[in-house]
C-alpha cells in the first residue's frame, strides 16, 4: 500500500542517464551523522530558500564536502565560488522539476529516502557535473515550513531545518543567540558587474538613487501588495526625492497605460534581458547598486536582508518577520492586520527571541499598508 501511495521511484525515462547513490532526507538524523562524504544537495526550492540555505551551510559538518544544485542554474549560480557549499550546474537555465526532461525530481520521492542506495536521474549536464564532483551521497529535503511554531534558537525556517541536518553536539559549538553568518558572497565578477553597470547607465543618470520595489511572491498570493498602493507609493517617493529612480520586479497594472514612463520607473526584466546570465547573478549585480528596497517577503527581500548594507522596508500581509530572516539593523518591517489577527506575533518563534535577535517591527492595524506609511518607514531607515 505504501508503495502505491508513495512510490520509491517516480517514472524515469529509459534514455536518461542516471547514477546510484545513498540518498537521504532530513528525517531520522541519518544525514546529520554522515562524515567523510561528498554530498550533492538537491534543492528544488524558491529563490528565498536558496538565500536561507546560506545560513545553514556554515552549520553543516566540516568533515564532509558539499555542492548544491537544482534543475535551474538561474538559482544555482548563487553558490558560484561559495564556501563551504559550492554549486553544481545542470546546464538548464530556468527552474524546473524535471518532469519535461524525463524524471520529476531526479526520479526520487523525498518521503521514501532513508540512506538506501537509490537510482538518481541526471538530466542536462548533471552527468559531467556529478563526474567532476564525485558525490558519495545525496540530500533531498522538502524544506518543511514550521510557520513560527518553534521557539528560539530554532525559530526561523532555516534554523528549524538545521536542527535536523546538524548533530546537536556540533550545533552546540555555535552562538545561536547571534545572527547566523551567511556563506554567500553576494557579489559577482568585476567583468559581469561592469557589463551590468554599462546597461544600467543607459537607463539612469549618475546622480540617480535606485529603489527596488517588489510587490508579489510566487508561493502565496496573500503576500502581495496591491498594485494601486504600490503605484501611489512610487509617485509619493518620486515627489519627495526626484533623484530616486524606482526599479520594479513586478508589473503594476496595465503596462500600456503610460504610468511607467510618467513615473520614470524601470522594469528589472528590461535591464536583465540585455545580458545573457543567470537571474541570481544579475540580481546580485543590481544589489551592488541599490540605495534602498521595499517589498514583500519573497526571494528579493530575503536576498537584500541577508546581504546587508541596504535600507529595507518589509511589507508583511500573510506571515511574520521573525520566522524567516536573521535580523538586519537597516530593516523595518510593517505588519498588516491579518498576521496579528491570527496571533502570529504570539507564536513561539515571535515571543522567545533574545534581544540580540530582535527585529524592528511595526503593526499597522490595517489589512494593507498605505503608501504614506511606507514612505514614512523609508524615511525611518534613512533612505530619503
Amino acid at each position: 500500500m505504501l508503495d502505491n501511495l508513495f512510490p520509491r521511484h517516480p517514472a524515469i525515462a529509459s534514455a536518461l542517464p542516471s547514477t546510484v547513490l545513498p540518498a537521504y532526507n532530513e528525517r531520522s538524523g541519518r544525514f546529520a551523522r554522515l562524515r567523510g562524504k561528498r554530498i550533492a544537495i538537491y534543492w528544488p526550492h524558491g529563490f528565498g530558500d536558496w538565500i536561507h540555505f546560506g545560513t545553514i551551510a556554515r552549520l553543516l559538518s566540516p568533515e564532509n564536502a558539499y555542492a548544491i544544485f537544482r534543475l535551474g542554474d538561474d538559482y544555482s549560480a548563487l553558490y558560484s565560488g561559495a564556501h563551504p557549499v559550492a554549486a553544481l550546474f545542470s546546464g538548464i537555465r530556468h527552474v524546473s522539476d524535471g518532469s519535461a526532461l524525463g524524471a520529476a525530481h531526479l526520479g526520487l520521492n523525498w518521503k521514501r529516502l532513508s540512506g538506501k542506495r537509490e537510482r538518481i536521474a541526471l538530466p542536462g549536464e548533471l552527468p559531467s557535473a556529478f563526474a567532476d564532483f564525485a558525490p558519495t551521497a545525496l540530500l533531498y529535503t522538502d524544506y518543511p515550513e514550521p510557520e513560527g511554531r518553534y521557539a528560539f534558537p530554532f525559530h526561523t525556517k532555516a534554523r528549524a531545518l538545521a536542527r535536523s541536518l546538524v548533530e546537536a553536539s556540533h550545533l552546540a559549538r555555535f552562538d545561536l543567540a547571534r545572527p547566523l553568518p551567511q556563506s554567500l558572497q553576494f557579489s559577482v565578477s568585476p567583468e559581469l558587474q561592469r557589463r551590468f553597470d554599462d546597461v544600467l547607465a543607459r537607463y539612469i543618470a549618475p546622480q540617480d538613487r535606485l529603489l527596488l520595489v517588489a510587490t508579489s511572491g510566487h508561493t502565496e498570493p496573500a503576500k502581495a501588495w496591491r498594485s494601486e498602493d504600490a503605484r501611489a507609493f512610487v509617485d509619493l517617493v518620486r515627489a519627495r526625492d526626484p533623484r530616486i529612480r524606482v526599479i520594479l520586479l513586478d508589473a503594476l497594472g496595465d503596462p500600456n497605460d503610460g504610468w511607467l514612463e510618467r513615473s520614470r520607473s524601470l522594469r528589472f526584466r528590461a535591464i536583465s534581458a540585455e545580458i545573457d546570465e543567470p537571474f541570481a547573478l544579475l540580481f546580485l549585480a543590481l544589489m551592488a547598486r541599490l540605495h534602498a528596497f521595499v517589498g514583500v517577503p519573497a526571494g528579493p527581500l530575503h536576498a537584500v536582508a541577508a546581504r546587508g548594507g541596504i535600507p529595507l522596508v518589509g511589507l508583511w500581509f500573510a506571515h511574520y518577520p521573525t520566522w524567516y530572516d536573521e535580523p538586519n539593523p537597516l530593516a523595518l518591517h510593517l505588519v498588516g492586520r491579518r498576521p496579528i489577527a491570527r496571533g502570529f506575533h504570539l507564536r513561539p518563534a515571535s515571543t522567545s527571541l533574545p534581544e540580540t535577535l530582535a527585529h524592528r517591527i511595526e503593526s499597522v492595524g490595517t489589512e494593507s499598508v498605505s503608501p504614506e506609511r511606507v514612505l514614512d518607514a523609508l524615511a525611518c531607515v534613512g533612505a530619503i
